[in-house]
């Protein structure tokens, strides 16, 4: 059974859809974005505006929005500096206590400690759980090792806006059937089509797949050459419902996440970092890796974003229940992972 066609503009599915599968388990960061204490992430998921800090005691996350005037504590986006509101100077705890209030009323005060949310790590990724209890993490671990990725501080960061809703974006990477009709200047002159060897497999809320040229493409030989460790691969993970990590050559390491804005506008966040292959290299060598890397990428999704918000506008129109192919058994995996969330059928 797949997703219904409503379920990718209906805005009283996407708030549902905040509620219960983005409640469950939301990316919150990587271990390079909260590496020193005060260092945080703020968010925006609907309607909670959150926190993500590095404290004393670990990584924790609260409620932004300031006890006196609702003023955000955290700007969006990150950074580092103290828990405290720009307003007036209100400041938080560890715990998210309220800490200090200058010039005030103690009396007035009736609330004194912001809402928390528990956050869950593995491999130096950090999840967030907005209904309360601990985001489950037990197949990350697999995902990572499954796909070679080791995340690290990232060489490039960038978002981009889609006129899609965010369920196109999932779909849209989790098969390789459009490679060969899409990606005519990134990924196809990589060696990697539509026709080439492909592998995948999917667990309770994750999917990983490995895809690999035609032998009359295959590069190994050539990249070894250049880094002993390398290989011609791409491989890919998937955290539901919006992380995605992906190793091209076991040299470039890429970690991008997906924002729901509203039923149909997304963002995706996406950042590139060097594997240790990558680093083991000559500088100058790495840096020309680098450079080509950002080129491969900003290509690779200026590409998908034509095909993906295409999608959202024939889903607007009259049209059918999507008939999938053997080639798209992740997106029959993901349909899956939704519909055992959300009555939305």
């Amino acid at each position: 059974m797949s997703i219904d066609r409503r379920c990718y503009g209906d805005p009283g599915v996407f708030a549902r859809e905040l509620e219960t599968i983005f409640a469950e388990r939301l990316f919150a960061g990587t271990r390079a974005d909260f590496a020193r204490p005060d260092d945080y992430r703020s968010l925006r998921i609907g309607r909670k505006a959150v926190t993500i800090r590095r404290t004393r005691s670990g990584v924790r996350a609260f409620d932004n929005v300031c006890l006196h005037r609702n003023a955000l504590i955290d700007l969006p986006g990150c950074g580092n500096r103290p828990f405290r509101c720009g307003y007036h100077g209100w400041s938080y705890a560890d715990d998210g206590a309220l800490a200090a209030a200058p010039l005030v009323d103690k009396a007035s005060i009736a609330r004194c400690r912001l809402g928390s949310y528990p956050v869950s790590e593995s491999g130096g990724l950090h999840f967030l759980g907005l209904r309360g209890a601990a985001p489950v993490v037990d197949e990350v671990a697999q995902v990572l090792a499954d796909t070679g990725v080791v995340p690290d501080t990232p060489f490039h960061a960038a978002v981009m806006e889609h006129a899609c809703n965010w369920k196109l974006l999932v779909e849209n990477v989790l098969e390789g059937y459009h490679l060969s009709f899409v990606h005519g200047d990134s990924f196809r002159p990589a060696g990697f089509t539509s026709t080439g060897r492909y592998a995948w497999h999917g667990g309770r809320y994750t999917s990983w797949n490995e895809m690999l040229p035609v032998d009359a493409a295959d590069k190994t030989a050539a990249l070894r050459r250049l880094a002993p460790k390398a290989g011609h691969f791409y491989r890919h993970g998937y955290v539901f419902p919006d992380l995605f990590l992906s190793n091209t050559n076991g040299l470039v390491g890429f970690l991008s996440h997906v924002i729901p804005v509203d039923a149909t506008r997304a963002q995706l966040a996406w950042q590139l970092f060097e594997l240790p292959a990558l680093k083991a290299l000559p500088p100058a060598l790495r840096q020309h890796m680098r450079e080509e890397a950002i080129a491969f990428t900003q290509q690779a999704l200026a590409e998908d974003k034509i095909l993906v918000e295409a999608c959202q506008q024939g889903l607007e129109a009259d049209g059918f229940a999507v008939q999938l192919q053997p080639q798209e058994a992740r997106i029959a995996h993901f349909h899956a992972l939704y519909l055992a969330r959300t009555n939305d059928v």
